[in-house]
């Protein structure tokens, strides 16, 4: 079995290509890479112990991953959206 620390790792990793599939307004979202990574952060989150502050970051990338479709058209939304995915990867 892995680390808590691997895993940690692996779900900054996901969140971070979340943000540069995502971070570009010039370009199409490619919502079924960003869907899966979304997916795959979501179940590292899950072999692992939690901590609270941990659970509270697990619950902000369920939201994201929700709000993706409602903020991707509107740039402004977008970006928005982009720095709060930053803001999870960094409390991380």
């Amino acid at each position: 079995m892995r680390d808590k620390a691997f895993y940690i790792q692996s779900i900054k990793m996901d969140l971070y290509r979340i943000i540069t599939a995502t971070g570009d307004i010039q370009k199409e979202v490619a919502l079924e890479s960003v869907q899966e990574f979304f997916h795959h952060a979501l179940n590292d989150f899950n072999k692992i112990e939690l901590s609270d502050n941990e659970r509270v970051l697990r619950d902000s990338v369920n939201h994201l991953m929700h709000a993706i479709k409602q903020n991707i058209q509107d740039p402004y939304k977008r970006l928005r959206w982009v720095e709060e995915v930053m803001t999870v990867r960094c409390r991380l």
